[in-house]
């Protein structure tokens, strides 16, 4: 389980991690575009080191503990042709993500 957690850590945290938040906002936009509940599943997957890493049990950082609920009810969305639940639910997911990279490149991308 160690190997688990550090390996999430590992994934979330400087150049690696802005990489992989970049991948998982494409895939979040495309999965909008073009209507795949498996491109939305997939990058609610690639958010789960994120939400490890910066979220908690307690106070405002929960909703970062929760982010990849967001873009998992949007494929729900998707797949029962919601439109504006499908677009409104994964933007708390692409904010936080948009966040993480600009304050990784402000930061010089600590945690390499």
């Amino acid at each position: 389980m160690d190997l688990v957690l550090s390996t999430l850590g590992m994934l979330a945290q400087g150049v690696t991690g802005v990489v992989l938040a970049g991948i998982t906002v494409i895939l979040i936009i495309l999965a909008l575009v073009r209507k795949e509940t498996g491109l939305m599943v997939i990058a609610a997957l690639l958010t789960v080191p994120f939400a490890y890493l910066w979220g908690a049990w307690g106070g405002f950082l929960l909703a970062v503990r929760l982010l990849p609920l967001f873009p998992l009810l949007s494929a729900v969305a998707i797949n029962s042709e919601e439109p504006i639940f499908a677009w409104i639910l994964p933007m708390p997911a692409v904010a936080f993500l948009l966040y993480f990279v600009f304050n990784s490149v402000v930061t010089g991308f600590n945690g390499i």
